[in-house]
């Protein structure tokens, strides 16, 4: 026998054991039972346990891929002798639940003596060597020996006959030394032979492995040995020397309660008949001292757990952390099945995902089938699973309370230290380094200055231990109403960790329900937080600032064009809705937000008390050094219930507006409403309060000014503005007009522009021209003022900002079919289908105007 193993070979044969099996049991058993590759390795595991070990190791070969590969099981159990190897191969006889003394006053896990034969699935070969009563003994089952006759019988007519060796104690060291000398073992702190070994001790080694062991992942083979089978203080694994402990808490734990200790009660579906227990042979630190008592059930111990975010996701790959963990005498025994056989329609996904339940229900044994992962179904079943949803039940309401109190900016923080530290935290440090260091600057990170060097070296010593304490990274996050409409979606404070999303943006403007609604905001603060680690990124990653700076502003006008063009209307749509909200409050404050877009400002809606009804700021091309202009208008919407009368002096309240717009930086204060009580001209209240504004602030030396108009004054001038090209500029023209009676003659004015009908299919395809020219997808308004002045015949524009007005009026009117910011325009279509549209609403506007 030359070519056996010497851990099969070793020793002097003393007889023999019978085992009566055929290879269509092995083959039902094993291959339809025990499918998974991890099972072979539980069940050996799962039989030192029952053994009452205190340590067991699990060593599998470096390299799974080569002949010679091994996995062996090794435990500090009772043993095994003559009699208890020969009652190891007993198939489907087991006398463990019938032992007058439980090793280690264990209940055993096994029941049915079939788990050896999940070895099978892994390996042709199953031998062990053991230590009982001071002596050494050996056998060796080779599953190639069994007769392959698709024989139906369970016995087979002719036994097999395992030979069963006793060993010297220098033969047992031969025999077992391919894994006592490895590092792995050497780590465990477990010794087989000396003064330091345990009496008794057993070694499973599964060889000859099939291709089966290939599916093996260390990873959920690691979540299956920790959270299948008991781990508790008498009872350890290791696995290729790394001791596997139990889970600890998971990061945003909520709350846990112990079943009996803090759950005292069930709510339905569970069963009324429940009281509380105490079993006081158990400390009283230990969960399972407590307990209650289920009529039907008897006592069910155990512990449940909610967190602050889903368990479910890339980890499901190495095990499941959320649901029901059922265990029956220390053992999982739903090990896939998370609902435990409840159908996941009675369980709210979105707070189940976010639960965990480790319920130990020894009396399912009874109904147990014989794979030890379901349990038939009858009365116990059906009383179980409404414990289950009982305990969800009491659990669920405390996480929608969490979510309901959880401060702006928590998830966000939770999410971002999930993420690995060099996506998510060291780039905001690096990229923080260089600023201070005068290498970089950043439009995204607001990074305090320091004078000296050890005030910076100190502040980022501060910022790198937050990035390692994951949470405490970022520290809350705020809607930042003092920003500006040309600035960033948002800011990261390295100082103090807050995320600053600014209310000015068009996109958060346009998106503003959704970031103040705690339900919903989730998905644009991860945005805003991924725009902020978008610059660190690229400075990681070494490209050059000023390709830096382009990339961070073609990426900022997407997301204002997404927001624009979310619900686009066309002027005329809003100017008709505008009119249309007079009687309503709310919609005219919306509706007057909307029509100050539509001139070209960027806008938001505010209200509240204290506060104006919205804001818009007009942002004007660049000086000659590119530095931008701008101005504001605080917005009222002052509107009646009834589609008659004027506006009250007191309800339009100068007093009030003036604190708005001063509160708010704005230039300029506007009031939208049916009609104003200004009849008496300059001698009414309103003129007389507004006029004494002007003069204030004058004198001050920061002149401020305050609009009266009517909404259908205003819906005017929305209709007018693309065709008679009233630009930013010239708008604001209008803000010099103090009662609804100057806006009007304003607005008139406007009306009777004779505006010279621009080359507008020109202009577009010289835009288009210079797309192709540069492979760009838009153009500035300087390159196109060269690029129309070298036209024959030319075509001049004497500054940015005339152009930009044009192009702006053409984007309006052009049916999306190309855009235009403050610094540049370009086409999403062909010049015929431009014109079109502009040919269109220009036919539209014009009868509209007459």
């Amino acid at each position: 026998m030359k070519s056996e193993p010497p851990f099969a070979r070793l020793g002097t044969q003393t007889g023999d054991i019978n085992v009566r099996l055929s290879y269509r049991i092995v083959e039902l058993f094993s291959e339809g039972l025990y499918a998974s590759p991890n099972k072979a390795i539980e069940e050996l595991v799962s039989n030192s346990f029952d053994a009452g070990a205190r340590r067991v190791l699990v060593l599998l070969s470096a390299n799974l891929h080569d002949r010679n590969s091994t996995i062996a099981v090794i435990d500090d159990g009772e043993g095994m002798g003559v009699k208890g190897l020969k009652q190891h191969w007993l198939i489907g006889v087991s006398n463990k639940r019938k032992l007058d003394k439980l090793p280690r006053g264990r209940q055993q896990i096994g029941q049915f003596g079939i788990g050896k034969l999940a070895s099978y699935v892994l390996a042709d070969r199953l031998s062990h060597v053991s230590k009982y009563d001071g002596r050494y003994y050996a056998t060796s089952m080779n599953y190639r020996s069994i007769d392959r006759r698709l024989d139906s019988e369970v016995e087979d007519r002719t036994p097999i006959k395992l030979p069963l060796r006793e060993l010297t104690e220098s033969e047992a060291k031969e025999a077992v030394e391919a894994w006592t000398n490895t590092s792995a073992f050497k780590r465990s702190g477990l010794a087989l032979f000396g003064k330091k070994a345990p009496p008794t001790w057993t070694v499973a080694i599964m060889s000859s492995l099939k291709d089966k062991v290939h599916e093996i992942k260390p990873g959920f083979l690691e979540w299956v040995l920790r959270t299948a089978l008991p781990l508790r203080d008498d009872f350890g694994i290791w696995l290729n020397g790394e001791k596997l402990v139990p889970s600890k808490q998971g990061r945003g734990l909520i709350r846990k309660w112990v079943l009996g200790k803090d759950i005292k009660t069930l709510p339905k579906p569970a069963p009324k008949e429940i009281t509380t227990s105490k079993d006081r042979e158990r400390s009283a630190t230990e969960d399972r001292r407590y307990g209650l008592e289920v009529a039907g059930l008897g006592r069910i111990t155990g512990y449940a757990e909610a967190y602050k975010d889903l368990l479910t996701g890339k980890s499901d790959e190495i095990g499941r952390s959320n649901g029901f963990f059922v265990y029956i005498f220390g053992r999982l025994i739903n090990v896939e099945d998370g609902h435990f056989g409840i159908s996941p329609d009675e369980l709210r996904h979105g707070t189940f995902g976010r639960f965990r339940l480790v319920i130990n229900i020894d009396s399912l044994h009874k109904d147990l089938r014989s794979n030890r992962e379901a349990v038939r179904s009858g009365p116990l079943l059906t009383t179980a699973q409404n414990v289950l949803r009982g305990v969800f039940n009491f659990v669920r309401p405390f996480i929608d309370r969490h979510d309901a109190e959880e401060e702006p900016g928590a998830k966000l923080a939770r999410k971002l230290a999930a993420s690995p530290a060099s996506l998510s935290r060291m780039p905001i440090v690096e990229l923080t380094r260089s600023v201070l260091a005068g290498k970089a600057t950043s439009r995204y990170l607001i990074v305090p200055q320091y004078r000296s060097t050890k005030d910076r070296e100190s502040f980022l010593a501060v910022l790198e231990n937050r990035a390692r304490e994951r949470s405490q990274f970022v520290t809350g996050l705020t809607i930042d109403y003092d920003g500006s409409p040309d600035t960033g979606i948002a800011q990261y404070d390295t100082e103090n960790g807050y995320i600053r999303i600014n209310a000015w943006h068009p996109f958060v403007s346009t998106f503003h329900d959704e970031f103040s609604n705690k339900n919903a905001r989730q998905p644009l603060e991860l945005l805003a937080m991924a725009e902020v680690l978008s610059e660190a990124h690229l400075h990681a990653i070494g490209v050059r600032a000023e390709q830096i700076t382009e990339y961070l502003s073609v990426r900022d006008q997407l997301l204002r064009n997404l927001a624009s063009e979310s619900d686009r209307k066309s002027p005329f749509a809003i100017a008709r809705a505008l009119e249309d909200a007079r009687n309503d409050p709310d919609a005219l404050e919306e509706k007057l937000c909307e029509a100050f877009t539509s001139l070209g400002c960027d806008c938001r809606r505010i209200g509240g008390k204290g506060k104006p009804d919205g804001k818009a700021v007009a942002i004007l091309a660049g000086d000659v050094k590119g530095n931008p202009r701008q101005y504001a208008i605080s917005l009222e919407a002052k509107s009646k219930k009834i589609d008659k009368g004027k506006v009250a002096a007191g309800t339009v309240d100068i007093a009030a507006v003036i604190r708005h717009r001063d509160k708010y930086e704005c230039q300029h204060a506007l009031v939208v409403g049916r009609s104003f009580p200004t009849t008496a001209g300059e001698k009414s209240a309103l003129s007389q309060d507004i006029a004494d504004d002007r003069k204030k602030t004058e004198a001050m030396g920061d002149p401020k000014t305050i609009t009266l108009i009517t909404i259908d004054r205003l819906a005017d001038l929305v209709r007018l503005r693309p065709i008679k090209q009233v630009g930013l500029g010239k708008l604001r023209g209008l803000f010099q007009c103090a009662l609804p009676e100057d806006s009007q003659s304003w607005v008139e004015e406007i009306r009777k522009l004779r505006v010279k009908k621009p080359p507008y299919k020109r202009i577009v395809q010289t835009i288009e021209a210079q797309q192709l020219a540069f492979k760009k997808s838009a153009v500035r308004y300087a390159a196109l003022r060269v690029a129309l002045s070298n036209l024959t015949p030319p075509i001049h524009y004497e500054t940015d900002d005339e152009l930009s007005d044009l192009c702006k009026a053409m984007a309006q009117i052009s049916n999306a079919t190309m855009y235009a910011t403050s610094d540049t325009v370009e086409l999403d279509q062909s010049t015929a289908n431009v014109m079109a549209a502009i040919d269109a609403a220009t036919e539209e506007y014009e009868s509209d105007s007459q």
